[in-house]
């Protein structure tokens, strides 16, 4: 059985779901369920699963936080490093400071100068994907917007269109920065700054997947420069950064 969290406890609270006899439990994106806004529906999870049971987390961003907190459900773990000696993914990285005001026009450069390939946008609020989308969408751009409160029906909607090409570019909240199966994604957009380095790599790495390269653009605004520097310090890792300049005469992958 896969579910998430809140869908696995409502099934055992109606009784719909016995995990008497699970033998092994996996966390996926475990930094994400075992921190605070899941960890309570994880433990209550786990009370319903047998002590003998075998135990993996998986992520693919294990801070020292996570590793402490998985003391609590693992007896004698063993860490393996599935892409220890892999080459880097292949993705470039563009940073452009810039002001908040010239945003949605630089986006709108980056967006016409697309290839082809589906490109990812990313947002910082629910509603700031909503408003982004339907300005892109009365534009003229084929656009869908991805974000928590969608229901699933919706939700499968707008991947089915991403996915098919109908609508290849997709605004989203971080909802789409992990476990996003889609082959291809050529570009991925930093339109808002994630609050972490771990949210910056899982973005970041919805593109240059499986051999392919990608490219990963990331907009800074002068308030946001301190948050820049932070993300930075986090991935032990420094990104030159230009000023954006408005109408520049290489777009898209040509950049750089």
């Amino acid at each position: 059985m896969v579910g998430t969290p809140g869908r696995t406890l409502d099934h055992l609270r109606q009784g719909s779901l016995d995990l008497g006899a699970v033998r092994f439990l996996v966390l996926d994106e475990a930094d994400e369920m075992l921190d605070q806004g899941f960890a309570r529906d994880v433990e209550a999870i786990l009370s319903h699963t047998p002590d003998a049971r075998q135990t993996a987390l998986f992520s693919a961003t294990m801070p020292n936080w996570v590793a402490n907190t998985a003391k609590q459900y693992l007896r004698n773990p063993v860490k393996v490093e599935i892409d220890d000696g892999l080459r880097e993914p292949a993705v470039e990285h563009l940073v452009y400071s810039i002001q908040r005001d010239d945003k949605m026009n630089a986006l709108r450069s980056l967006l016409d100068g697309r290839n082809g390939d589906p490109i990812l946008v990313f947002g910082r609020t629910k509603h700031g994907v909503r408003k982004l989308a339907k300005k892109l969408d009365a534009l003229g751009y084929p656009v869908g917007a991805l974000q928590g409160n969608l229901s699933q029906g919706a939700r499968e909607r707008v991947m089915r269109g991403f996915r098919s090409g109908a609508a290849p570019i997709l605004v989203a909240t971080n909802v789409a920065a992990r476990g996003l199966d889609v082959n291809g994604i050529g570009q991925v957009i930093n339109y808002d700054l994630p609050d972490s380095e771990r949210l910056f790599t899982h973005r970041v790495g919805r593109t240059g997947r499986m051999g392919r390269s990608g490219e990963a653009v990331t907009f800074v605004t002068p308030d946001e420069e301190r948050k820049w520097r932070e993300i930075q310090r986090g991935l032990g890792r420094r990104f030159p950064h230009r000023p954006w300049r408005a109408r520049s005469s290489s777009v898209g992958r040509g950049l750089g």
